[in-house]
């Protein structure tokens, strides 16, 4: 009895350079053909058939060679071999970010890249404190008592520009280089951070949407009547009754990119998860509440009022920070 073939869940079709390009995530073949009939053979396989059914619909083309281009490139695989990853739950976009960035090397640095620090317009610029104490705390009680904390009281906090310079100052700047507190591969430091503050959340710093300003250790405003929707989204996501300063950051991602290609995104998320972990660890220390939030920020209506592209300088994280409960 001839074997069933069926469409794996993993396949992925596109249009590149006026050719179609049909491959399964995470396989290393891909069919690249300028035959659209390649579409129609493989929807052929839509329920599990054998090759001999499919043959007799297709009597007008060399369909044997185009259903063993299809099975090298992983499209058309064993029923059983559906139900194998399924179980693994993975999706097609999830995989093949996950194969690329483990198999890519980079690519070099191109002639010209984006600079360290970027131009800006003149704007109002509020200066932030910066600690002057010793550490009175032992790291390790410090990762002990860590914890996301979804609660704040209605105070202003005075330990914001504390939080920014520990966990994120330029610490130093050259022409082509950066270092931050926190490690970036390829120290490209792509990250930007945008403090949205409520009213009466901080002191000394009237609501709106700012942007952090590492090498001066200020607040940009960036727009004093933006913060509302982002404040809102914030909260829901934190399932809060409100958030008194959302940290929404950003990558410059040609920071990343015009270097390592393919593996730069997940490069960035890495140095997200490092810069997090590392306002957590600042949060215990200064007594701020943290909670690092999995969506919220409306991408749209946030690029537009920090005059960005999302393909140019996208969302890649969101916290938030307030006074911690006593």
């Amino acid at each position: 009895m001839s074997t069933q073939l069926v469409i794996s869940p993993l396949a992925r079709v596109r249009w590149v350079a006026g050719r179609l390009e049909i491959s399964a995530a995470g396989h290393v073949v891909t069919l690249s053909t300028s035959e659209a009939d390649a579409l129609a053979v493989m929807h052929a396989f839509a329920q599990p058939s054998t090759v001999s059914e499919v043959r007799t619909q297709f009597s007008f083309i060399d369909v044997d060679s185009l259903i063993a281009e299809l099975r090298s490139a992983a499209v058309l695989v064993p029923p059983a071999r559906v139900a194998a990853i399924e179980s693994a739950r993975w999706d097609v976009d999830s995989l093949t970010f996950h194969r690329r960035s483990r198999a890519s090397a980079g690519g070099g640095s191109p002639p010209v890249s984006p600079p360290v620090v970027p131009a800006r317009p003149a704007s109002a610029v509020f200066r932030l404190d910066w600690p002057t104490h010793p550490m009175l705390q032992n790291l390790p009680s410090l990762l002990d008592a860590r914890e996301s904390r979804r609660s704040w009281p209605d105070e202003p906090t005075r330990d914001l520009g504390r939080l920014l310079w520990l966990s994120a100052r330029n610490r130093a700047t050259g022409p082509d280089v950066v270092s931050r507190p926190y490690p970036s591969g390829g120290a490209a430091y792509s990250l930007e951070l945008y403090p949205v503050v409520a009213p009466d959340a901080v002191a000394s710093v009237p609501a709106g949407i700012y942007r952090y300003l590492p090498d001066t250790h200020a607040l940009e405003l960036i727009s004093p009547d933006a913060h509302k929707p982002v404040l809102a989204g914030a909260a829901a996501a934190a399932g809060a009754e409100r958030a008194p300063v959302a940290i929404v950051v950003t990558s410059r991602f040609e920071r990343a990119s015009s270097t390592y290609g393919e593996l730069a995104y997940s490069l960035v998320l890495k140095e997200v998860g490092a810069l997090f972990q590392t306002f957590y660890l600042v949060a215990e220390y200064l007594g701020l509440a943290v909670c690092a939030l999995g969506g919220g920020c409306p991408d749209d209506l946030f690029a537009e009022a920090i005059g960005a592209h999302d393909l140019i300088e996208p969302v890649v994280g969101e916290l938030v920070v307030g006074p911690a409960s006593r």
